[in-house]
């Protein structure tokens, strides 16, 4: 027998069913030969890849929702400006008849005030409930008070400075005291505190990237938009920029790299202008505002827009436990996979009757050898395929007659043992491999006297 046509036997079962289920297509996947059999399941085809794509946006766009998160989102304000001075002691005017007079009285002095509030914080009902809100300091870096004053007779407290410190408290103002019954013209110098710094540009280099204050990564954006606009990028080594005349002009060389932009940049860059605000202090009156207030744009977080971001990402999570949608969503998808592995059921039972009905006869010879060899393999002790014994074939082979030999041999035996009235020696079988082969170098064991020939009755002489 061909050995590469023997079965597996049970303990090989289990392999075989773990190779099966590797085999098997995903649930949700109809098989080609359904589309071939059935055109109109291809649009189910093209709804699982629009639906892949679809989570795949979903997703991207749930990451960049998470990273927006992590990155600091500013809002415009307006920060708006007063100032103003109350004066102390102050002496009325003295008339013509009134007599000088010359007893000291309490020194006169003025207290100059610089304040500043957001104009929308202080109306808006949104930020009525807010514990917190940005001091007027928290804005500048420094601030800087210059009093125009006799120095003579006042020669110190004319210049007052202040600079943020990391442990210092902010606050809502400043405010200045000092001694004197006359006017003061005062110049205010703030230095606004940016986040993310910003740089004021050289009168070259704004003239090139039509810009004057800018923070460095947004230098960068414009700068490489330039290059990209005028198509200065070299087309053999993208690294490098083929200068035009103004970026020639502007850096002394005909070609400059990337990796050396932000080192070249940076020779034209310096701190933004300070802002510079002029006021008179006034001691004819005991409370006097400046007519004048100043807006100042600045830059805040925007703590409701990360709320709505969380809001939005919690409610729209699988795992909230408000959110039904995944419930729906696996019911569908369950009866999805019922509907196709019907699909998949009512195909096989196709084939089997379609293939019947092509060639019965063959396909009956088919489906019973495919049984046997199942039975085979559920029973596990057979070496000899049972289709094969149903064969002629399979009694023509060379170990036939040997085994047939062997087998009147023992017969022959047993019936001389029972004529001569002894009991029955059991003649032990020779070697045999698989389908009673006697191995090779074994020849059969002849128990009949020389000459007798083969299936000669025992016991007649």
């Amino acid at each position: 027998m061909d050995p590469s046509r023997k079965r597996s036997s049970a303990p090989d079962l289990p392999m075989l069913v773990a190779k099966a289920k590797r085999k098997r297509p995903n649930d949700n996947q109809i098989s080609s030969k359904i589309e071939a059999i059935v055109p109109e399941s291809k649009l189910y085809t093209e709804l699982l890849e629009f639906e892949k794509k679809l989570d795949a946006t979903i997703m991207r766009k749930r990451l960049d929702l998470q990273e927006t998160l992590n990155k600091p989102v500013k809002t415009k304000r307006t920060l708006r400006i007063f100032i103003s001075n109350l004066s102390h002691d102050q002496e009325t005017p003295e008339s013509d008849d009134d007599e000088p007079r010359l007893d000291s009285g309490p020194t006169p002095s003025w207290t100059l005030k610089v304040e500043g509030r957001l104009v929308d914080e202080a109306n808006a009902s949104a930020y009525k409930n807010r514990q917190t809100s940005r001091k007027f300091s928290s804005f500048f870096r420094s601030v800087m008070i210059e009093l125009d004053r006799d120095s003579n007779l006042y020669p110190n407290g004319n210049f007052v400075e202040w600079h943020k410190s990391a442990n210092q408290a902010d606050v809502d103002g400043f405010e200045i005291k000092r001694h004197g019954d006359e006017n003061v013209k005062v110049k205010v110098i703030l230095h606004v505190d940016n986040s993310p710094e910003r740089f004021k540009l050289s009168p070259e280099l704004a003239d090139v990237l039509a810009i004057d204050v800018e923070t460095r990564p947004g230098i960068m954006m414009a700068l490489w938009q330039y290059i990209k606009f005028h198509q200065l990028q070299d087309p053999e080594d993208k690294r490098n920029i083929n200068c035009d005349h103004k970026l020639a002009t502007l850096f002394g060389q005909p070609k400059i790299s990337f990796p050396a932009l932000p080192e070249l940049i940076g020779r034209f860059l310096s701190p933004p202008d300070p802002i510079v605000l002029e006021y008179t202090v006034r001691v004819d009156k005991p409370y006097h505002l400046s007519s004048h207030c100043y807006d100042l744009d600045v830059e805040l977080d925007d703590p409701t827009f990360k709320s709505k971001i969380s809001n939005l990402l919690s409610s729209t999570s699988l795992n909230a436990a408000n959110n039904t949608l995944p419930k729906q969503i696996h019911v569908q998808d369950e009866q999805i996979m019922q509907y196709i592995q019907s699909m998949q059921n009512s195909k096989t039972k196709r084939d089997f009757l379609l293939r019947f009905a092509n060639d019965p006869a063959d396909f009956l010879d088919r489906w019973v050898a495919s049984q046997s060899r199942d039975l085979e393999v559920i029973l596990g002790e057979s070496h000899v395929n049972l289709e094969e014994q149903r064969r002629a074939d399979f009694y023509n082979q060379q170990w036939v007659n040997e085994a047939v030999f062997h087998y009147m041999t023992a017969k022959n035996q047993k019936k001389l043992q029972e004529l001569l009235g002894g009991h029955p020696q059991p003649v032990p079988p020779p070697p045999q491999q698989q389908g009673g082969v006697p191995p090779a170098g074994h020849p059969p064991q002849h128990p009949f006297p020389p000459g007798m020939a083969p299936g000669h009755p025992g016991g007649r002489f």
